[in-house]
């Protein structure tokens, strides 16, 4: 049979070669009808009488494999064939078996299962808290089924959302809405647990790729934190109750972690010697467990609080610090109390920085060190747990009122103009005799 009967026998059956039968021949690849033959069976892209879509048909490893390509555009039909087959061949006829894929609110569930059992508490948490958005958003969507594209509409539609007022919920069971919108920060945090559970599927061999691999973390507005003055600090602790005050006073003697100092335990406090120090023992970071020195002030603090501990932490837990074996979670409350009654972001404020957080302490240690011992970046890394001077320079920065008396030191101190007229020519013939040009 030649090659018109070949083409002949095709076209009675209605379908239209994948392969160009012309170039076939043209190209040398063979010259023998039943290779011929056995080629274009196995490489085939049709159209039904009524169909929209092509269709692709072919043998492999003496299977007949016939699907829809789902394109009615030929080209996008070719090539969506031709990357099927490429797939087969790397990766055989597995792939084609239906998976019981789990739907995003399971895969989630075990995720967060496997991060209590392998992670530490509070990268849980984290997850535990990013991972409310996406289950509402995704809830009982196959992740085989979840690509770039819905993760990017699940990006934009959270930045259009408002966050919501914490506590109570109301009788109707949600929360009441803020006037402000979710942060990129927020979305960041919610992006990469989404990440590392897609991840792990592909690690449990689940998935072949993970889809949020290729999606870029939104930009954030990383901005210096606030820095107290003398004064402001003053107006805060007479604002402040117990046990908040003693724990301000620690943050900007020690510039330790909030949640480092909530954890501080009885046996992390050494004041037996003449150099008193404490030390952080559950840092999130290798350099973050460290021994910090402290100052007479903070050795005070201490020493009271000791005293009258009687448990195994220095800020015990509990409602009103009742539970002395527990530690305490957080001043978050007492502390936003202390700045409406202190008005260190309103009428008293300072400086133009923005509001001062419980975080805005270690901010202030941070700045007072370096003012103080200009240049000795790699002594306060060391203080403030931090493994690169790129972090530290995140904390110490100039005070507003830092700044403006170095302006006024420079109005004060006029510059002598006259010291400045220099003569061009004896400085070039200097350089002459001294050799350097």
């Amino acid at each position: 049979m030649g090659r018109h009967k070949v083409c002949q026998k095709l076209n009675k059956s209605g379908c239209q070669s994948y392969v160009a039968r012309s170039r076939i021949f043209d190209r040398g690849k063979t010259k023998d009808w039943r290779t011929l033959w056995f080629h274009l069976i196995e490489m085939k892209l049709y159209k039904q009488p009524n169909g929209k879509t092509w269709s692709m048909r072919f043998v492999f490893e003496g299977r007949r494999i016939e699907r829809s390509t789902g394109y009615a555009n030929k080209r996008k039909a070719e090539a969506y064939a031709e990357a099927f087959r490429t797939r087969l061949r790397n990766e055989g006829v597995g792939f084609l078996e239906k998976k019981d894929y789990p739907t995003f609110k399971l895969a989630m569930a075990e995720f967060l299962e496997w991060s209590a059992s392998r992670q530490k508490k509070n990268t849980t948490i984290r997850y535990k808290t990013a991972s409310k958005a996406l289950i509402a958003h995704f809830r009982n969507l196959r992740v085989n089924l979840i690509a770039k594209p819905q993760i990017e509409s699940f990006i934009t539609r959270r930045r259009s959302q408002f966050g919501t007022v914490s506590g109570r919920r109301s009788k109707t069971g949600k929360r009441k809405s803020t006037k402000k919108k979710i942060s990129n920060a927020t979305v960041n945090r919610e992006l990469a647990c989404l990440k590392k559970m897609f991840s792990n599927l592909v690690a449990d061999e689940v998935l072949t790729s993970n889809p949020a691999r290729f999606v870029d973390f939104l930009p954030e507005e990383n901005e210096c934190g606030r820095v107290l003055d003398s004064n402001e600090e003053r107006l805060y602790l007479s604002a402040a109750s117990q046990p908040l005050r003693d724990y301000a006073v620690l943050l900007i003697e020690t510039g330790v972690r909030p949640n480092e100092l909530c954890r501080l335990g009885v046996r992390d406090v050494h004041l037996e010697s003449d150099k008193p120090y404490l030390v952080i023992t559950d840092g999130k970071t290798k350099a973050a467990r460290r021994s910090i020195p402290l100052s007479m002030r903070a050795a005070e603090v201490l020493i009271e609080r000791l005293a009258n501990s009687k448990g195994k932490y220095v800020f015990p837990g509990g409602r009103g610090g009742d539970d002395p074996n527990s530690p305490a979670v957080k001043f978050n409350n007492a502390h936003y109390g202390t700045l409406k009654r202190s008005k260190i972001d309103g009428l008293n404020r300072s400086g133009t920085e923005g509001s001062c957080t419980l975080y805005s302490f270690r901010h202030t240690f941070a700045t007072r060190f370096i003012e103080r011992r200009p240049g000795d970046l790699l002594t306060l890394a060391a203080l403030l747990g931090h493994s690169s001077l790129r972090m530290v320079m995140r904390y110490a920065h100039p005070s507003d009122n830092h700044k403006f008396e170095a302006i006024r030191s420079m109005d004060e101190e006029p510059v002598n103009t006259a010291a400045r007229n220099f003569d061009a020519a004896s400085i070039l013939k200097q350089l002459n005799e001294e050799g350097e040009l």
